[in-house]
This record gives C-alpha cells, structure tokens and sequence, in this order.
C-alpha cells in the first residue's frame, strides 16, 4: 500500500544535502509513520559530524587566512579593512549558524512531526485538488533549488581558484576556499531551510483559501439558485454542489481551527529561526556593501591581472547574496499575504443566517489577533521594506568608504 506523500518527502533532499555539511544534526529515518527523528545524545554520530565540520572548518579558515597576503587587499588601507570584517563577520555567522543547528535540532524534530500532524488534518477537509501532485512540484522545487545552489557554489570555487592561484601557492588555495565558500555554503544551506518550510506553511495557507473559496461559491450558488427559484426566472432543480446550512457552518468551523494552528506553527518556525534571520541578514548585509566596493571602487592587483574574471567573481558574489536575502523577504512575504488573504475570502461569505454570522464574526476576531510575520528576534520584520533599508544602508556606508577611499 502506497503511503500518502507529506512534508517528509518534500524536506528529505534538503535534509540530506544539509547533512553533509553537518547543519542538520539529526537522523533521517523514514518509518511507516513517515517520521524524522532525532538521535539521542549516547547515539549522537551525527551531533559528532556536525560539531566536528563547525570546529575543523572554522578554526582552520582563521588560523590559515593571512590578509595581508592576498591580492584582493593589495596596499589599500580600505580594502584591508574590508576582507578583514567581511571575512569576520562571514565566519562568525557560519560558526554561529551550525551552532544553533545543533542546539535546536530537537525543536526542529518536534515541528516537522506537528507539522505531519497538522497536514494529517488539512486531509479531512476533503480538498478540491490532488495533494499529491502538489507535494511533488514541491519537491521539484526543492530539488531544483538544491541543483542551483550546487551549480553556484561550484562556479565560486572554480572562479576563486582561477583568479588567485596566480598570487597564492597551491597549499594556500585549500585555506582560501574554506575561508570564504564554507561561509557561503552554511549561508545558502540556511536559507534554504527556511525558505523551504517557509513556503510549506504558505502552502497549506493556500489549501485553506481555496477550500474557503469552494465552500463560499457552493454557498453563493445555494442563495443564489433558492432566489432565483422564488422570482421564477429558472428551473427549480437545484445545483448538486450548493452546500448546506450545517456544511457551512462545519467547515468554517474546521478551517478557523486548521488556521489557528498553522499560526502557531508560523510562530514555532519564527523562533527557531530567529537568531539564523538576524545573523544572516547582519551578514548578508556587510557582505554586499564590501561586494559593491571592491567590484567598483577598489583597484587591487587581481583587477589589474585579469578584469574580467575579477569582475564576474564578485558579480556571483554579489548576486549570490543578493538572491539569499531576496529569497528570505520573499518567502516570508509571501506567506504574510497567503495568510492575509483568507480574511479578504471570509468576508465575502453573505450570509442571511444569525448562526453563520456568528461562526464569521468568531473567525473574523481571530484572524485579528494572528500576525503573521517573520522576523529577525524582533530587530526588523522580513518584508519587502527590508529590502528598501537595506539599500538604503548600503548606499550610506558606501558613500563613507568611499570618501576614505580617495582621502587614502
């Protein structure tokens, strides 16, 4: 007997590919339950991969990265300074990103089984689609998403490699791309995670909506057949899919339960990743604006040596951190507005019934009372105004750099 398709078999792939560079320190185990569970500390192979990847890669990119050696900084004070902090800073988000891999993988485990659960209960509303075609173009996705990061990260290497072997030893090439592709790895592996499970709750967000919308045009066809019969203008048959009075009343009932939960669940998923989002973001941030300088202000030896493969590095480099940031605030937007939208859905439910208005009014208050919104531990909220502050601060800090630039 074939088992029902869930969030498992969507995750799994980013879960492996995670696994590999230890940011997901759990067993991947799928039972009849279809369940991922979480390895116990006397059992903990897994913490040991993971905490060793963290340590290793992390401590031998500090203690192997000579800055004055390299040819991004050459003599300009500036561009000293900024592979300075932004290898800092980079290192420290990756260190501190597979560190809370660690510490909250058990609450990691815990939300993937509700959310099992919670799926098991979205079922029961009898959906108007195929669910099953819809976890395998999720999982497409995800396994498109895993197929490009791959493909970037490889470019990245490859590109590094190419532009400074000319000015670093062969040995040393081992230290630049741990120093600065295992950041951009645990970086990308981060977002992806989010990203994913982020646009699983705006999934089942929409089956909501679209069970509301069935619901509310089986109820508009009722209303709108029972009056047409009374003034006589068409035939007394009524339509097969008008829905009933208990229906209706039913099923608001289950969909303002099923709503409320996956709130709770948005909320769960907020504050396991809120640290990740404020480190991230922090780092995303100082990231681009060294980008920007060194791929148009800066003159270093390896512009010199080669432009155009200079140019196109921190052009992947750039549009690298660009599309991880874009990828946070899209995701969480567009979850925000699915979850929005069902407001907009239950208010166009007229309804001639005390009993009904009732059942809006009570679903009506609480869709008040849920915030759906990610953010970064309560610093800014991942929304399209992000985007705007961020360019914002860039364009300042630059406008600063760059007036340094010139006064060296």
């Amino acid at each position: 007997m074939a088992t029902t398709p869930n969030i498992y078999n969507v995750i799994k792939p980013l879960l492996i590919f995670s696994k590999i560079f230890g940011l997901y320190p759990n067993k991947i185990e799928m039972s009849d339950t279809q369940q991922i569970t979480s390895c116990s500390w006397s059992n903990g192979l897994d913490v040991v991969w993971s905490a060793t990847v963290m340590i290793f890669l992390t401590f031998y990119a500090i203690y192997t990265m000579r800055m004055g050696d390299k040819p991004t900084t050459s003599s300009e004070l500036i561009a000293k300074i900024g592979d300075v902090i932004y290898l800092t800073v980079s290192l420290t988000d990756a260190f501190l990103l597979s560190l809370l891999s660690i510490t909250k993988r058990r609450k990691i485990v815990l939300y993937l089984q509700k959310f099992e659960n919670f799926e098991k209960k979205m079922h029961q509303l009898d959906l108007p689609f195929d669910t099953a075609n819809e976890y395998t173009k999720a999982k497409i996705r995800v396994l498109f998403a895993i197929a490009t990061a791959i493909c970037l990260i490889i470019s990245y290497v490859i590109i590094n490699i190419i532009l400074f072997l000319g000015s670093v030893t062969f040995v040393d090439i081992g230290a630049e791309i741990v120093t600065y592709v295992y950041p951009l790895v645990t970086m990308i592996t981060m977002v992806m995670q989010f990203g994913t499970l982020c646009l699983l709750v705006k999934q089942k967000f929409r089956w909501i909506n679209i069970k509301l919308e069935q619901i509310q045009k089986q109820w508009q066809e009722k209303n709108n057949s029972t009056y047409s019969y009374k003034i006589k203008l068409v035939s007394p048959i009524q339509p097969t899919k008008a829905i009933s009075l208990e229906k209706l009343i039913y099923f608001l009932e289950q969909i303002r339960r099923r709503h409320y939960e996956l709130c709770s669940l948005t909320e769960n998923l907020n504050k396991i990743f809120n640290f990740q989002i404020l480190f991230t973001c922090l780092n995303l941030f100082i990231t681009m604006t060294f980008t920007v300088y060194f791929y148009f202000i800066s003159n270093t030896e390896a512009k010199a040596r080669n432009p155009v493969l200079y140019s196109t590095y921190y052009a992947l480099n750039g549009f690298i951190n660009v599309f991880a940031l874009f990828g946070l605030v899209w995701t969480a937007s567009q979850t925000k507005k699915e979850a929005k939208y069902t407001s907009h859905i239950l208010h166009t439910i007229y309804a001639r019934n005390e009993e009904v208005e009732n059942s809006i009014m009570h679903f009506s208050f609480q869709l008040l009372q849920s915030n759906v919104e990610f953010s970064g531990c309560r610093v800014f909220v991942l929304d399209e105004t992000l985007l705007f502050s961020v360019i914002g601060a860039i364009t300042t800090y630059l406008v600063i750099v760059i007036q340094f630039h010139y006064q060296n």
